[in-house]
């Protein structure tokens, strides 16, 4: 009977220290889940127009691709996007034609999304018939984790 004792003294010890140093056999925590960016484009395939005065004022011989860049969240943990960035490149030599960024665009919900607006002008006879725009964005989520996605888009010109 005394050997019974020692044994249920010994089984409570155990769990007694399990519980204070917070469990027995666990490894280190599980790491936070982190944002995951998904982005697209409406229209897919941008053309360029003449650029209103409303938008490019006085300059004269500029072009403009207008677009809404959707940015959707699909793991379900919350931020900020803090930038896109956004440069118009021709395809023939990679060069930049344009270039600008939006900061802040905004909070992001977990498994949401938001629309930005993107603008941008450019010389006309910078261009060239087949570009590219590179929209880059920088994001953090609540969970602290940095978050960088880019993406490009055809720019075809019939002018």
């Amino acid at each position: 009977m005394r050997v019974m004792r020692v044994e249920r003294t010994v089984a409570l010890g155990i769990v007694v220290a399990c519980g204070i140093v917070g469990g027995c056999g666990g490894g280190p925590p599980a790491p936070t889940a982190t944002a995951v960016i998904q982005m697209t484009v409406n229209p897919a395939t941008l053309t360029p127009a003449v650029c209103p005065p409303s938008h490019c004022g006085p300059l004269e011989g500029q072009l403009e691709v207008t677009a809404t860049l959707t940015i959707r969240e699909t793991a379900g943990v919350a931020g900020a996007v803090n930038r896109v960035g956004m440069v118009l490149r021709r395809q023939s030599d990679n060069a930049s034609v344009a270039q600008t960024e939006q900061s802040p665009v905004g909070r992001l919900a977990g498994r949401g999304s938001i629309a930005v607006p993107i603008a941008m002008h450019y010389d006309r006879s910078a261009g060239e018939a087949n570009m590219k725009v590179v929209l880059t964005i920088e994001a953090r989520d609540d969970n602290g984790h940095t978050i960088n996605s880019t993406m490009e888009v055809q720019v075809l010109s019939g002018l």
